[in-house]
């Protein structure tokens, strides 16, 4: 009985916190640092003078001092000052909360060349102190803050520091040599072989942190550069992390030189990474195969990337699309939509795997299955997607959006039988709220179309004449003008469009109205059974309140 009243009590405690978890979700959220102001910090930063020092006070403060400047506050360059000096005295602390917090502030004050000279001896001291976490957190913060005159007196300590035991500490001064690699590349160049001993290192970060550096170093010198990455691709390496890196280099070393020797030891490798078990490494290995697809314009009617098949990168991005990770799902599917655009018929293969995205909770992983499959679907497939693509349109961001509409005139252009869909879908948009380049992009595509596809002219036409009734765009306005001055007169009615054309030179400004004025003339210089009337509408504008226009009506 007692162990039953024990359950009971402790399922009635989880239930009360769960409830008490649910309220907590429902509040709306308060910044507890949205009161802060400089004048207070600035006022309360005594404290870091007192007597013994008060680690919990001065971390809070501290705290306070960042968030101030991630917000973007400004502080005068003597406030600063006085700042750096008052936190240079915390160095006396020996409370490693308060040494992290310090390191934390002296990188965000950005110290002048004459301030830095206060906390260098400090930094070097607690470089060479037994506290690892000192250790490492003053080399990273020394990499932000040393002067570069002064690199080769602690040049030393960083070379001891690369090879450390400790790999928080190995990292952190390899971190340092990528930031002084960008103003005393030479002092850098000098520790080439401790970096190549930590890229063999056991700990992850560290074998990930020594390949950047090392790329970093050899990156000027090609041939230097292409025989570290055949080396290391010779050599498994025991960091996934290092491994994606190593692939990037592969790959650009792939897209940069087309040596036989080179390309069968990087291909070989890249192969091999399709097959390693880390997850992140299979995918960049499969992204690498597809940016290599598309620069190899030898292999691009079948499913070769430099004689290698790429049956098995596909296949794992397809296994991918099904994967739990949302992430995982976005990589895929973004992947095989940069394939598409080369090899869509390699893409295609994916295409079952991919219509169970297009109502994933994701709207982008969903706007990418889309456009994707627009790039590799059937003609019978084109109203249903279509479809699809209008229900979720104005829950995407611009970049997706244009990536929609450009895919859509791909379609277009590939399936001339399904226009009125496709053109039908464009002007919708058109008419629809929406930023410069999506409307830039909208009528580039109908404009396309129209000249491409000459059953569709004229119901284009139609579309572009609507949109200009309600156009806020000035440039887009005079480019779709002048366009309707090139091809009205080549269509069945010419009359139909004046009146829409007319309207632009008695509503707009200047600038649409001298384009009006352009395409009226160009009509009836075409069209003789309209030059009458067209010359009776110019003579309305004759006494336009500005020269150009009034200057175009007088040439014509």
């Amino acid at each position: 009985m007692a162990a039953q009243s024990l359950r009971d009590t402790i399922k009635e405690k989880i239930a009360t916190a769960l409830k008490e978890n649910l309220k907590m979700d429902e509040r709306e959220f308060t910044n507890p640092w949205s009161t802060q102001d400089k004048a207070s910090v600035l006022q309360e930063s005594r404290c870091f003078s007192d007597a013994p020092i008060d680690a919990p006070k001065c971390l809070n403060l501290l705290t306070r001092i960042i968030y101030l400047i991630q917000q973007g506050e400004k502080f005068t360059a003597q406030e600063l000052t006085n700042l750096f000096f008052g936190v240079t005295k915390l160095f006396q602390a020996q409370c490693t909360r308060l040494r992290r917090m310090v390191y934390l502030v002296i990188k965000e004050l950005e110290p002048s060349d004459q301030e830095v000279f206060i906390c260098m001896s400090c930094l070097i001291k607690d470089m060479n102190s037994k506290n690892d976490c000192f250790r490492a957190n003053s080399i990273r913060v020394l990499s932000r803050v040393l002067d570069p005159a002064m690199a080769a007196q602690i040049d030393r300590y960083l070379k001891t520091a690369i090879v450390d035991k400790n790999p928080f500490v190995s990292s952190s001064a390899l971190v340092c040599g990528m930031t002084l690699h960008a103003t005393v590349p030479d002092v850098v160049k000098r520790w080439v072989n401790e970096i190549q001993e930590t890229v063999n290192s056991e700990h992850s970060m560290v074998q990930f942190h020594a390949l950047a550096l090392l790329y970093e170093l050899k990156k000027g010198d090609r041939l230097a550069l292409h025989k570290v990455v055949t080396s290391m691709a010779r050599n498994s390496l025991k960091s996934p992390m290092a491994e994606c890196l190593l692939i990037r280099y592969a790959t650009q070393t792939l897209m940069s030189e087309r040596d036989a020797q080179v390309e069968k030891t990087l291909m070989s490798y890249l192969d091999s990474c399709l097959r390693h078990k880390s997850e992140m490494v299979t995918y960049e290995a499969a992204r690498a195969f597809c940016q290599l697809a598309a620069v190899d314009t030898d292999g691009a009617s079948g499913h070769t990337v430099l004689g290698y098949d790429m049956t098995h990168a596909t296949t794992i991005l397809q296994i991918f699309l099904t994967s739990p990770k949302p992430v995982v799902r976005f990589g895929a599917i973004r992947t095989l939509n940069m394939l598409a655009q080369t090899r869509p018929q390699t893409a295609s293969r994916c295409n079952c795997d991919m219509e169970p995205l297009l109502s994933d909770q994701n709207r982008n992983t969903a706007t990418l299955a889309l456009t994707t499959l627009l790039k590799t679907g059937h003609e019978s497939n084109v109203e249903r997607l279509v479809k699809q693509i209008s229900s979720f349109m104005s829950d995407i961001t611009e970049v997706f959006k244009v990536e929609v509409v450009r895919a859509v005139k791909g379609l277009c252009l590939l399936y001339p039988g399904k226009y009125k869909v496709l053109m039908s879908f464009l002007s919708s948009n058109l008419r629809e709220d929406g930023t410069a380049e999506i409307k830039k992009d909208l009528v580039d595509a109908l404009i396309l179309i129209i000249s491409q596809v000459p059953a569709a002219r004229e119901v284009g036409l139609l579309h572009l004449c609507e949109f200009i009734e309600d156009c806020e765009y000035p440039n887009l306005c005079t480019r779709i003008l002048g366009f309707l001055g090139e091809e009205v007169p080549s269509t069945s009615h010419p009359a139909k469009y004046i009146r829409f054309i007319y309207n632009r030179l008695i509503l707009e400004n200047a600038l649409v109205r001298a384009a009006a004025v352009d395409a009226l003339s160009k009509i009836a210089m075409k069209c003789a059974n309209l030059r009458k009337d067209v010359l009776i509408l110019l003579q309305f504008g004759a006494n336009d309140n500005d020269d150009e226009v009034r200057d175009r009506i007088n040439l014509y």
